[in-house]
């Protein structure tokens, strides 16, 4: 029968930062509904084994290694695209945390990495695939945005504000293209337990705030492979974003997490604290 398999069929998508946690996830649901994916990240190695495990589940996978930072490996990311045949689906998932603690002495060169994986990232993935969109006359742009999208967050400005930007960036480019057949989407999809949730690096003296934060994610946390259910809807509609943590789902499942057991010490996801030398500066 015709399956829910080939809703994506003949399509190609491609997903930056995807050889592991949700980019992985989304590539592999986008994989398993039929398109031809391609996947991306800073390895060559991660990128060979990624699509392995893509080529072993029956998905058409390829890949390349690709700094989302460098506008020549993002147009070679689309070249790789374009040589299955089409480019349907781009989504902008490579991201970088920050350094937890307060801007005044945030070191500059973990602010400049942040701004230019999150945001010169997601501009250069955006530049590149648009073109081929609008020529075409269809294709689905999808963004994804995380913690401060909507509002600061103390002692986590570089993150939180480059994600501010990418709302901010997604949601005039929605309007740059409307009547175009350009479909342009945002995806927050909330806490996932990943290893940039769980690998956190904090200036000297904040890393006792960060106590918390594993309770939090006993609450609200949810694997990557649930984190990427929304992305087939986003693609397949005309749906303009997708939010996870809304006030319903924060009650549901809170409650349900806690009736799960998920806030005992014994499954709380593991948090590994990398203190920052205090007398780093610049």
């Amino acid at each position: 029968m015709g399956s829910q398999r080939d809703v994506l069929r003949g399509r190609v998508a491609v997903v930056t930062g995807s050889t592991r946690g949700l980019g992985f996830a989304m590539a592999r649901r986008l994989g398993h509904q039929g398109a031809a994916v391609v996947l991306a990240s800073r390895s060559d190695d991660d990128v060979a084994a990624a699509v392995e495990r893509l080529l072993a589940e029956g998905i058409a996978a390829s890949g390349r290694r690709c700094d989302t930072g460098e506008l020549a490996d993002v147009e070679a990311l689309r070249d790789e695209a374009l040589s299955r045949g089409t480019l349907d689906i781009w989504v902008n998932n490579a991201g970088t945390s920050g350094v937890f603690g307060p801007t005044a002495s945030t070191p500059i060169d973990d602010f400049t990495r942040v701004v230019r994986t999150n945001i010169l990232g997601t501009f250069h993935g955006s530049r590149i695939a648009l073109p081929v969109f609008l020529g075409q006359g269809h294709g689905d742009l999808v963004n994804v945005y995380g913690q401060g999208d909507r509002g600061p967050v103390a002692l986590q400005n570089a993150y939180a504000s480059s994600k501010r930007w990418v709302r901010q960036f997604t949601e005039t480019l929605r309007r740059e293209t409307q009547g175009t057949g350009v479909r342009v989407h945002g995806l927050n999809p909330g806490l996932v337990t990943t290893d940039l949730l769980g690998h956190v690096t904090s200036q000297a003296g904040y890393e006792r705030r960060l106590g918390g934060l594993q309770v939090v994610v006993g609450l609200w946390g949810q694997t990557p492979d649930a984190a990427a259910r929304p992305l087939l809807d986003l693609v397949t509609t005309d749906a303009a974003e997708f939010r996870y943590l809304t006030k319903t789902t924060m009650v549901s499942s809170g409650v349900r997490n806690v009736l799960a057991g998920r806030l005992r010490r014994a499954n709380r996801m593991p948090l590994d604290v990398t203190v920052l030398d205090t007398d780093r500066s610049d």
